[in-house]
Formats: structure tokens, C-alpha cells, sequence
């Protein structure tokens, strides 16, 4: 009996410290913080012949989500004021109206938030109910971030002290209509800097809000100390790692809402250091859960939603709705066919655009097509055309030679596998580009009118206005300008007129554009439903 009491005695004192570290387990449970997520959202309405998108969906899945998960925050990565053709008519005025009733929470700028200037978007951000971050974009007079948005927000869920900051792409200031008096701030110093001091302020999670390119996102992931970034810009469904932080991008106009469960642990104290002066993260980032809901018909409308979007699209269909032609074809303006290959309707707009200034050639910048959707067969009317070419940009003739032809398509093919809005369409010549070969020397032939270029000879090409002034990168220096920008036609006034005066078009992809090899890059993965778990090592979390 004494021996069987002993080691009764002796299992207790043993297995004590197990008990201790489970009761102290379940005395810190784990707390769940929602990011819900959209970019580059440019239509209120659904997209996609009705089947995905659409504000009021969205507005009835947030809803339902927050009150699954109260500790939730909606938030938009950028690019939803401008292009559209409903902004061509009222300047964003029914993305904030929508977006307001959905229940967005906090959103940074895009570069199309610019297309309008810096005076309509401050009309637009003061029109929102939702709070604005961007911490590397200034008004140069006042020396703060712009519009009046914060540097940076700190939201207190659920005793989680959340840190959300805004970042764009600097190349706004050429790529869009932001004036002289805004300042663009290299991006990827900006949050290493203000990810590190907001640590030390005592963040427990540290979201940075971008509309920057993935590869510049990764980068961003490597130097800062982020938990997530959510991401805009590309218009593709993406997820990718860097270090220990992930990268959530959900496409383009709310197909899918990005939902983000973060699940956050109680950091344990550290007895018997000194109290630091610098305040510490109470929580600490253990797993991750992220999923792509889709938008779909399924979903039914949120009514407050559908009665703001229903009107301004009473007011756009009494305008706009007019048929100008038909289509025998589905014409493809989808984003992941227009800005990596061939697409039959930047052919359509390429001859159009050469026909109509009388050039030898045409060259279309893949961003200036937009709608992301495809169109027909069936009937055209005045808004698709509107849609695929809401910049209304115009067009010129300008005369330069063959060497410089090849400078343009060279630039073009640069990122070739990236999405990316500089890839061109075009008429009168084919080329074929090799992506595995060094930037610069990728275009292994050029043929025009069935002969192979000349580098010394001059021809003329159509481009745009937005081109010719260096728009996605493009050189045009020393151009001779037959068709001066002021002088030239509109793009969608051209393009309707032509459909008018064949009344079916029938476009087709002719091999104008071959590629080597496959082109396109693994820097992304597709977004699966998963769980990321963070683990401790060395005192920091990795993956």
C-alpha cells in the first residue's frame, strides 16, 4: 500500500506541470478577426451576363458573414471610382453610393481613382461614409496623406489592436491624373518603415492595404514586418507567400469576396524582465483561413443596395441603350486574354484605329480595353462599347521607322506573363516574341504587309493620344505627329461608327501575335479554400 501511494504521489507531482499548461491553454483562447475583401471593383451592376458581381450581392454576403463573425472589417484594395462607362456619366458618384450601403469599412486608392483628377476624387472621398488609408500619397501644400485619408487606422477588435495602412504604386503620377501638387512616396520604404513603428506602438496585427503589382507586393512582404497584405491591381484570383506574410488578390469586379479569418493567441508574459518603455503586442498571429466566395445569381440582392445601383442604372440604360450593330462572335475583352496574347476584339479595334487615321499599322495598349467580360454574339449597343473604351481617349498618326516599331512591341512583351496593360494588340504587322529571352531582345521577327521590317524605313501607326504621351511606359520620342491629339477622332465614336457601317462584325484571332514558348509565369498560385498554421521558432512566427 505504501509503494502504490508513492507512486500515486510521485505520478501527480509529475503530470502538474501538464495540467498547469492546459488549464493555462484554455485560459487564453484563440480570437478570430474577418477580413472581408474586393479590388479593383469598376462596375455597381453584376458582370459577366448577370451570372457573377454585383454591389447588392455583396452587400447581402457581408451581412450575413458579420454576423457570423462580429469582429469583421471590409476592406477595398483600390480602383473603383474610375473606368467605367457609368463613371464616364457621374464620376464614381454610384461606386461611393453603393459602397457606402454595402458596409465597406476602410479602403486605399487605385490609380484609376485619379483618372478624374485630384479635385473629383476629393469630391468622392468626402461624398464616403468609409474611412480612406494611403501613407505614401501627399498633397505637396499641406504635406499630408491625400484627400484628408489617414496615414494609417488602428481598429480594436475583440481586444486585438488591428493596423491597417493604404499603399499605391508610385507610377501613378504618369499613368493616370493626379496634377502636379501629389506627391508619390516610394511605397516599399514607406511600409518598412511605418510596419516597424507601428509594431513597436504596440500592433498585434499589421495589415498593409496595396494597389501595387504582385511582384512589388512580395517584395513589400520580404523587408516589412506584415502579417497580410491585401492586395489590388491585378485582375486575377491570387494568393502567394512571402516570408511569413500572405497575399490575398481577388480579381476584378466582386466575382468573389476574399474572406480572411486570422486567428490570433494571447502572447503570453514574460516574467521578471523590466517593463519596456516601447509598448508590445498583446496577440500574436497563429493560423490563417482564407477562401474566394463567389458573387454569383445565387446570392440574392441586398435591398438598400439594389435600389441605389437599380437607379443609376435606369438613368445609364435611358442614355445608352441605343443598338448600334451586332456580333456573329463572342468578342473577348477579358483581362487574362487581352494582356497576354491575341484577343479577337483588340484585332477588331486595331484595324478600326488604323483605318480610320489611314496608317500602315496600329498598335493598342491591352489596359486601355476594359469591361474584363466578353460580349455576344448578339446584339452591340452604345454602353458595351463604352465599357470596353471608357477612356475616350483619341486617336493619332505618326511617322517612325522600323528599328523604332521594334523599340515598341520590345516594350510591350517587357513583362510578357504578367498581367500587365502595356501588352499590345495590333494591326497591319505580326510578330512573334520569345519570353524566355532577355527584356530587350525578345521580338525574334516583325512582318509588315508580308514582308519583314525594315529598321531604316518609316511607316505610320495609329496609337492613342494616352500613347503618344508615354502612357504604360511607351517611347514615342522623336516621332514626326501626322494626326495631332487634338486634331484626331475619338476611339469609342470611331469604333461605333464602324460597327454601324458593317452592322455584323465577325473578328477573329489570325495568329498576328506568336509567342516561343509558353510565357506565362508561376509567381502566383490559384486561390484554393486553405489554412495557413504560424508556428513558433526562435521567438518569431514563420512559414
Amino acid at each position: 500500500m505504501r509503494i502504490r501511494l508513492f507512486l500515486y504521489l510521485l505520478c501527480v507531482v509529475a503530470l502538474a506541470p501538464v495540467h498547469a499548461s492546459a488549464q493555462q491553454k484554455q485560459a487564453s483562447p484563440t480570437t478570430t478577426i474577418t477580413i472581408l475583401q474586393l479590388n479593383d471593383v469598376y462596375q455597381v451592376s453584376p458582370v459577366d451576363r448577370g451570372k457573377r458581381g454585383g454591389i447588392a450581392r455583396v452587400g447581402t454576403l457581408q451581412k450575413k458573414i458579420r454576423a457570423q463573425s462580429p469582429n469583421t472589417l471590409f476592406l477595398l484594395s483600390g480602383d473603383f471610382i474610375s473606368p467605367s462607362v457609368a463613371s464616364r456619366l457621374f464620376k464614381g458618384k454610384q461606386m461611393i453610393a453603393a459602397l457606402n450601403a454595402a458596409g465597406l469599412d476602410i479602403a486605399t486608392l487605385g490609380n484609376h481613382e485619379f483618372d478624374f483628377g485630384p479635385d473629383v476624387l476629393r469630391q468622392r472621398m468626402e461624398e464616403s461614409r468609409f474611412a480612406y488609408t494611403i501613407a505614401n500619397v501627399f498633397d505637396k501644400l499641406t504635406g499630408k496623406p491625400f484627400g484628408g485619408a489617414s496615414q494609417y487606422i488602428i481598429r480594436e477588435l475583440g481586444g486585438v489592436r488591428v493596423a491597417i495602412f493604404g499603399l499605391l504604386l508610385a507610377e501613378t503620377a504618369s499613368v493616370s491624373a493626379p496634377g502636379p501638387a501629389v506627391r508619390f512616396d516610394d511605397p516599399i520604404a514607406v511600409g518598412k518603415r511605418l510596419s516597424r513603428e507601428l509594431r513597436r506602438q504596440g500592433a498585434d496585427i499589421i495589415i498593409a492595404l496595396t494597389h501595387l503589382p504582385m511582384r512589388d507586393d512580395k517584395r513589400l512582404a520580404a523587408e516589412a514586418d506584415l502579417d497580410l497584405i491585401v492586395g489590388g491591381h491585378e485582375h486575377e484570383l491570387l494568393e502567394s507567400f512571402a516570408g511569413r506574410t500572405l497575399i490575398m488578390k481577388m480579381g476584378s469586379d466582386a466575382r468573389n469576396l476574399g474572406r480572411i479569418d486570422l486567428n490570433v493567441a494571447r502572447v503570453a508574459s514574460r516574467a521578471g524582465k523590466a517593463r519596456s518603455r516601447v509598448s508590445r503586442a498583446r496577440f500574436k498571429l497563429q493560423s490563417a483561413d482564407f477562401e474566394a466566395i463567389p458573387v454569383t445569381d445565387a446570392v440574392a440582392d441586398d435591398p438598400e443596395v439594389a435600389a441605389i445601383v437599380g437607379e443609376y442604372e435606369k438613368q445609364l440604360n435611358a442614355t445608352l441603350g441605343e443598338v448600334i450593330g451586332k456580333t456573329s462572335v463572342a468578342l473577348d475583352a477579358r483581362a487574362s486574354v487581352i494582356r497576354f496574347g491575341e484577343s479577337n476584339l483588340g484585332n477588331f479595334l486595331a484595324d478600326v484605329y488604323k483605318q480610320a487615321v489611314g496608317a500602315d499599322c496600329a498598335l493598342v495598349n491591352s489596359g486601355g480595353i476594359r469591361s474584363d467580360t466578353t460580349y455576344g454574339p448578339g446584339d452591340l449597343t452604345k454602353k458595351d462599347i463604352l465599357s470596353i473604351l471608357p477612356f475616350e481617349n483619341t486617336l493619332v498618326k505618326a511617322q517612325l521607322t522600323g528599328a523604332h516599331i521594334k523599340r515598341l512591341l520590345e516594350h510591350g512583351v517587357s513583362v510578357a506573363g504578367q498581367e500587365d496593360g502595356r501588352f499590345p494588340q495590333v494591326s497591319g504587322f505580326a510578330f512573334t516574341y520569345d519570353a524566355g529571352r532577355p527584356v530587350g531582345s525578345r521580338v525574334t521577327s516583325i512582318e509588315l504587309g508580308g514582308k519583314a521590317i525594315d529598321p531604316e524605313k518609316s511607316y505610320t501607326i495609329a496609337v492613342n493620344a494616352y500613347l503618344l504621351g508615354g502612357g504604360d511606359g511607351y517611347d514615342f520620342k522623336g516621332v514626326s505627329v501626322l494626326v495631332k491629339p487634338e486634331e484626331g477622332p475619338v476611339e469609342p465614336d470611331v469604333v461605333m461608327e464602324a460597327i454601324k457601317k458593317m452592322g455584323t462584325i465577325s473578328p477573329q484571332v489570325e495568329g498576328r501575335i506568336k509567342s516561343a514558348q509558353t510565357n506565362r509565369t508561376s509567381m502566383f498560385r490559384p486561390l484554393r479554400s486553405r489554412t495557413r498554421q504560424f508556428t513558433e521558432r526562435a521567438g518569431s512566427a514563420y512559414l
